[in-house]
C-alpha cells in the first residue's frame, strides 16, 4: 500500500509563471505546474483523494492536472499528500514553503478532509447540496509560501440525520461523518455502531423471556410487566446476559466501534428494591443505568479497547446521577426531545429548556464523551414550516461550550425525504459542526444565494418572514405541534405564497426545471399546511393547494408527510378533498370547520377522512364504534374575539345495529387547564340510524388552548361506525 500520494511539479514549469516570490502556484492560465503522483499500489481512498484533488482544481483553474502511479523526487517542485501516524484519525496539517505544500492526515479519514480542507477554506468550493457544488473559476491557483495549519473537527461524530444528507460523497466533503450516511471504503468509512439505540428488547425480548423469567423485566407499581416494559437492571442474570450479547454483536460486527446498550423507546423503569435504592440515592434513573453500563463496558474493555458502549440520557434517564461516573469507553447521549426549539437552549425561559441545561451542565461535569441527540423537524408534519433557524448556530455553540463531541439532529429520515428546509438546515448544522463559531445567518444567506441564485430574493423574503413570524409570535416550537399556529396565520401563509410564487414565476421564465423542482419543495409546506388548517375559501385557496400538494408528492416522489405514516394515506386525504363539493358558508360571525380540518388521530385504525355522499361537502371522518379514543379533534381557532360566548355544535351520523347502550361522547377540553368546557353523552336509541343530525355540546367562551373532540363509546355491538361532517361555533351574544 502506498504511503504517499505526491502531486510533482518540474523545475523547467517554474518559469513558465509569473509569481511573487512569496507565493506557491498549483495553476496559471489554465496550466497545471503540478502533477499528481501516487505511489505504487495506492489504497481506494488515497485514489479518491487524488481524483477528488485533481477534479476540483481542474474545476477552478481550467488545467488539467494529470495523476501518476509513481513517486517524485522530494526535491522537485511537489504537492504532497501523505498519512501521518502522529496525526489523529480525522486531523490534518497543511503545510506550504517556496516550493512544496503538504497535506498530512490521520488514519482513516484525515487525509481526504485535508483535501476538502485545503479546497473548502484556500479556494472557496461549496457542496451545498448533493447536486450543487459550487467550483468558483480562476486564472491563477496560488498559496502563501508560510503556511502552517493544524486541524482537527470539533466534535468527533458528526451526523444532520436526514434523507439529504445521507448521500456519501455530500457528506464526506462536508466532513461529515455519521452513521446513516453512505459513506464507503473511498471515503474512509465512518462512525459505526453496530447497535443503535433502544436496544434493552434485542438484549432481552420480553416476548420470548418474560413467561419463564418475569423477574429480569421491570417492577412498576407492584407488578412486572410484560408489555411497555424496561429491563430490570440490577438483576445480576440480566447483567450477565447482556454482557454475553453485547460480546456477541461485537463478534459479528468487528468493524463497529460503537454498540448501544440503551433503554426501550418509552417508559416504565424498574422500581424494584434493589433499582430504587441506587435511583433514589443517585436522585435519577440514570443511577441504575450507568452503573448496568458500566459493568458491560468493563467486561469488554480488556479484549475490545477500542469498542465504546453507548447510552441514552433520555426522558427518565435524563438528570444526570449524583455520583455514578459513566467509564471511560462509555458514551452518554443525551437527548432534547422536550425541549423549545424556536430558542436556543441558554435563552429560552421554558422549563423544558432551562432543566435541559442544568441536565448538559451536569453530564460535562461526569464524562468527556457527551453526544446529543438534538432534533429539528415537526415529526407529526414534516412539512409545516419549523422555523428553529435562529436557535441553530447558538445551539451548536452551547453545546460544544459545554463538553459535547458528538451531534445529532434528527430530522425527516423517511427514503422519499422532501422535509420542509431539509436540505438548507443539513449544510448549515455541517458548516456549524466544522467550525461553531460561524454565524448561522451567514450561513443561510450564502446557501440561498447559491442554491436558488436568480430566485434567491423572494425565497429570502420568505425565510425571513418565517423567522419574523416566530419572533413575533413569541411562541415556543416543539417536535409534534399542530398546524394552527400565530406564526402560521392566514396572512403570513398568503405573503409566503406570494414571495414563492414570484420565485416560481423566475424559475419558469428561465425555463430551469432543476430550479422549479427547488421551489416546488419550498412551496409544499405552504401548501400542506393550507390544507391541513382548512382556514381559507375552499374553492380560490384550499381545493388548489390540495391539487398543487398532490401533484408535487408525486412528482417528487416524497414517501412520508408525517413520520412512521406511508404517503398513502395523505394521498388519499389530499384527493378526497380536490374531489369535494363546495361546503356551506360558515354561520354569520361564526366560525365553522370541516372534517379535513380535524386533526385525526391513529389514521386509518382508528379514525379516517372518508367519502360519503350524505355529508355536505361530500366528506366526513369516520371512526369505528369499537374504540373510546378522541381520535377526532379541532383546535378552536387563535383568532376569535374576547368575551364572547358561542354554542359549539357537531353534525354527526351513526351506523347502527341496534338500540342499547351508548352511541358516542362529543365535548370540549383545555389543555392549558387539563379540564373538560363542557360535553354530551349520546345513547344509541336517541341517535338515528344513517341520518346526520345536528348535536350540541356547550356553551363556551373560546380559548386557544381548547379543542373539540369526538370519541365513540365501544358499543361495537350495537354502533358499528361514526361520521363527523362539521362543527361549528355559533355567537350567541
Amino acid at each position: 500500500m502506498s504511503q504517499r500520494i505526491i502531486i510533482v511539479g518540474y523545475l523547467m514549469l517554474a518559469a513558465l509563471f509569473s509569481a511573487d516570490a512569496a507565493d506557491l502556484i498549483l495553476a496559471e492560465n489554465g496550466k497545471a505546474a503540478l502533477p499528481i503522483s501516487l505511489g505504487p499500489n495506492p489504497a481506494p481512498d488515497e485514489e479518491y483523494a487524488a481524483q477528488e484533488l485533481a477534479r476540483c482544481l481542474n474545476a477552478l483553474s481550467g488545467a488539467t492536472f494529470e495523476i501518476r502511479k509513481e513517486p517524485r523526487p522530494q526535491q522537485e517542485y511537489t504537492l504532497s499528500l501523505s498519512y501521518d501516524p502522529m496525526l489523529r484519525p480525522e486531523e490534518s496539517l497543511i503545510e506550504t514553503t517556496e516550493r512544496q505544500l503538504v497535506i498530512r492526515g490521520g488514519r482513516p479519514r484525515g487525509l481526504l478532509y485535508g483535501v476538502y480542507r485545503l479546497l473548502d477554506e484556500k479556494f472557496g468550493c461549496r457542496w451545498y447540496t448533493p447536486d450543487i457544488e459550487v467550483l468558483p473559476k480562476r486564472e491563477r491557483l496560488t498559496l502563501p509560501s508560510a503556511l502552517r495549519e493544524r486541524w482537527s473537527p470539533p466534535l468527533e461524530y458528526r451526523e444532520p440525520y436526514c434523507t439529504e444528507a445521507w448521500n456519501g460523497d455530500w457528506a464526506a466533503r462536508n466532513r461529515m461523518n455519521g452513521a446513516s450516511m453512505r459513506l464507503g471504503e473511498k471515503h474512509g468509512g465512518k462512525v459505526t455502531y453496530g447497535k443503535f439505540v433502544h436496544t434493552f428488547e434485542n438484549i432481552l425480548s420480553a416476548d420470548k423471556e418474560f413467561e419463564a423469567h418475569p423477574e429480569y423485566f421491570s417492577w412498576v407499581k407492584g407488578k412486572r410487566l410484560k408489555q411497555h416494559t424496561q429491563l430490570c437492571l440490577t438483576n445480576a442474570e440480566v447483567q450477565r446476559i447482556a454482557i454475553e450479547t453485547v460480546k456477541r454483536w461485537i463478534r459479528e460486527n468487528p468493524e463497529a466501534r460503537i454498540f448501544s446498550v440503551s433503554q426501550n423507546d418509552w417508559f416504565n423503569p424498574c422500581e424494584c428494591d434493589g433499582c430504587k435504592a441506587i435511583d433514589d440515592a443517585e436522585g435519577s434513573h440514570a443511577g441504575t443505568m450507568i452503573q448496568f453500563v458500566n459493568t458491560i463496558a468493563a467486561a469488554i474493555e480488556k479484549d475490545h479497547p477500542h469498542v465504546a458502549i453507548d447510552t441514552l440520557a433520555y426522558q427518565y434517564t435524563r438528570k444526570p446521577p449524583k455520583t455514578m461516573v459513566p467509564r471511560a469507553n462509555v458514551i452518554v447521549r443525551l437527548c432534547s426531545i422536550e425541549c423549545c426549539f424556536a430558542h436556543s437552549f441558554d435563552s429560552c425561559s421554558e422549563q423544558s429548556n432551562t432543566s435541559f441545561m442544568a441536565d448538559l451542565k451536569g453530564w460535562n461535569k461526569l464524562t468527556k464523551r457527551l453526544y446529543v441527540w438534538d432534533y429539528i423537524t415537526n415529526f407529526s408534519h414534516y412539512l409545516v414550516p419549523f422555523p428553529n433557524l435562529d436557535a441553530l448556530d447558538r445551539n451548536v455553540r452551547t453545546l460544544t461550550a459545554h463538553g459535547v463531541v458528538g451531534l445529532f439532529e434528527q430530522g425527516n429520515y423517511s427514503s422519499g425525504g422532501g422535509g420542509e428546509l431539509a436540505e438548507l438546515r443539513a449544510w448549515v448544522l455541517a458548516r456549524l459542526m466544522l467550525d461553531p463559531r460561524r454565524e448561522g445567518d451567514t450561513l443561510i444567506r450564502e446557501f440561498v444565494q447559491a442554491v436558488y441564485g436568480p430566485a434567491a430574493e423572494p425565497v429570502q423574503q420568505f425565510l425571513d418572514l418565517s423567522r419574523t413570524a416566530i419572533r413575533g409570535s413569541g411562541e415556543h416550537l416543539r417536535i409534534n405541534d399542530g398546524v394552527v399556529r400565530e406564526y402560521l396565520s392566514v396572512e403570513i401563509l398568503k405573503q409566503s405564497a406570494a414571495l414563492l410564487e414570484r420565485a416560481a414565476e423566475i424559475a419558469a421564465k428561465l425555463g430551469d426545471a432543476k430550479l422549479q423542482a427547488r421551489i416546488k419543495r419550498l412551496q409544499m409546506p405552504v401548501w400542506y399546511t393550507r390544507v391541513w388548517q382548512g382556514r381559507e375559501d375552499f374553492e380560490t385557496v384550499l381545493k388548489p393547494s390540495a391539487r398543487q400538494l398532490l401533484d408535487a408528492v408525486r412528482e417528487l416522489k416524497v414517501t412520508h408527510l408525517r413520520e412512521h405514516t406511508p404517503v398513502a394515506d395523505e394521498i388519499k386525504r389530499l384527493e378526497l378533498l380536490v374531489a369535494r363539493r363546495v361546503p356551506p358558508p360558515a354561520p354569520t360571525q361564526g366560525v365553522a370547520a370541516e372534517d379535513f380540518a380535524f386533526r385525526i388521530s391513529h389514521q386509518q385504525n382508528l379514525a379516517a377522512l372518508v367519502p360519503d355522499e350524505l355529508a355536505e361537502d361530500g366528506g366526513a371522518a369516520w371512526q369505528p364504534g369499537s374504540t373510546r379514543e378522541w381520535s377526532v379533534a379541532w383546535d378552536l381557532p387563535k383568532d376569535l374575539p374576547a368575551g364572547r360566548t358561542y354554542v359549539v355544535r357537531v353534525r354527526v351520523r351513526v351506523d347502527k345495529k341496534g338500540e342499547a347502550g351508548p352511541a358516542f361522547h362529543i365535548g370540549v377540553y383545555d389543555t392549558a387547564t387539563r379540564k373538560g368546557l363542557g360535553e354530551a353523552r349520546l345513547q344509541a336509541k336517541d341517535v338515528p340510524h344513517n341520518q346526520y343530525r345536528w348535536y350540541t355540546v356547550a356553551e363556551i367562551e373560546p380559548r386557544s388552548s381548547a379543542y373539540v373532540y369526538v370519541a365513540p363509546d365501544a358499543n361495537e355491538a350495537n354502533v358499528t361506525a361514526i361520521y363527523t361532517d362539521r362543527i361549528e361555533l355559533i355567537p350567541k351574544n
